[in-house]
């Protein structure tokens, strides 16, 4: 039987992304291919990535301009989960780079590593982070991304190092010692993790928000104060997908699942939102109830626009399919995921069971 599937940091690195990009091209004033490219990257930041896509691509016909471009459309099509094109057009944006090495170029590498992890590339995608790293040895999304891969292959020990050098980088709020911590514990690795746990324990509580609070309060084992801490942050106006997830958590933890599906469902009613539709997929299937899972990873998977979700979602509807019986259409749902998304050991596996049964 296959597991369920959860998403990793794409959408906060999309938007970060195109929010450091809109001030690239300020200077430019007049020229079309630059003012397409600034054009298109607004489009990223507004989540509009067709639109982005086609706005960007006459501009790589600019020598000068085509890393910049490459660059931008790499970035939409990440934004759409396309990974293979992403990748892609990282590579011809460093291919018009020549022998630079700047941020710029750091920048790609960064983007390229995360579209090879997405697609289970890891020795290219750490190959990527390398190549950062030794041009900025401070560099701290770099060392958090190479620890988090280092940790999925097992190397505890690189990964501890690339996680202690990141803590100790630049200025933060200490939100980053339990972001660690929480990248532990989704590789069953908590105990290896509790240094950074212990630091984010011994902050001023005073001085973080109740979204960080409630994470720390949440891995400690305090379920119950975490849940108040979440629910303040909601009734102040501040929830947003990741305070609604981790508060759906806290109360499946609590044996309150109806707090949790009612949590998720309101949500719902006034937002689109394909990771909460994740979640709460996941929350049914942890009981049992495949056919209201199934029916919430279809309703996210219908959401076209901004899903970074939308591998995750179709994974996880075929698992659901499975438990359900009803393999014929779970078969049929695998051999589209692999026409999309290409090879995947996995879930060629998950084909091959299928299509005997």
């Amino acid at each position: 039987m296959a597991s369920m599937m959860t998403d990793d940091r794409i959408k906060k690195i999309i938007n970060t992304a195109a929010a450091a990009s809109l001030g690239l091209f300020l200077c430019a004033c007049g020229n079309s291919a630059s003012s397409a490219i600034e054009e298109g990257m607004n489009k990223v930041a507004l989540q509009e990535y067709d639109a982005a896509i086609e706005i960007m691509l006459p501009a790589t016909e600019n020598k000068a301009l085509r890393e910049e471009a490459e660059r931008g459309i790499g970035l939409a099509y990440m934004g759409q989960a396309e990974y293979g094109k992403a990748i892609l057009h990282f590579n011809r944006a460093l291919e018009a780079a020549g022998t630079a090495d700047g941020s710029l170029e750091c920048d790609i590498n960064y983007y390229l590593a995360v579209s090879y992890a997405k697609l289970g590339e890891t020795d290219k995608a750490i190959e990527r982070l390398d190549a950062v790293i030794a041009v900025n040895p401070g560099d701290e999304a770099a060392m958090l991304e190479r620890g988090k891969l280092r940790l999925s292959i097992g190397e505890t020990e690189g990964a501890n190092e690339d996680f202690t050098k990141a803590s100790n980088a630049g200025k933060h709020n200490g939100g980053i010692y339990i972001d660690i911590y929480e990248d532990y514990a989704k590789f069953g690795k908590e105990s290896e993790g509790t240094e950074f746990l212990t630091a984010a324990q011994a902050l001023d509580k005073s001085k973080l928000n109740d979204y960080d609070n409630g994470r720390i309060c949440y891995y400690s084992g305090q379920v119950e104060e975490a849940a108040n801490y979440f629910e303040h942050a909601r009734s102040t106006g501040n929830s947003d997908t990741d305070l609604i997830r981790m508060l759906g958590r806290c109360y499946q933890d609590l044996d309150k699942g109806e707090n949790a599906s009612a949590i998720y469902q309101g949500f719902l009613d006034d937002h689109e939102d394909p990771s909460v539709c994740n979640e709460m997929g996941l929350y049914y299937a942890k009981q049992g109830e495949y056919d209201k899972a199934a029916e919430a990873f279809a309703r996210g998977i219908s959401i076209a626009e901004n899903n970074t979700y939308m591998q995750t979602m179709k994974h996880n509807e075929i698992v659901c399919r499975e438990y359900m019986g009803d393999y014929e259409t779970a078969a049929e749902l695998a051999a589209s995921y692999l026409e999309i998304y290409g090879p995947d050991e996995a879930m060629e596996k998950e084909y091959a069971f299928l299509i005997t049964r």
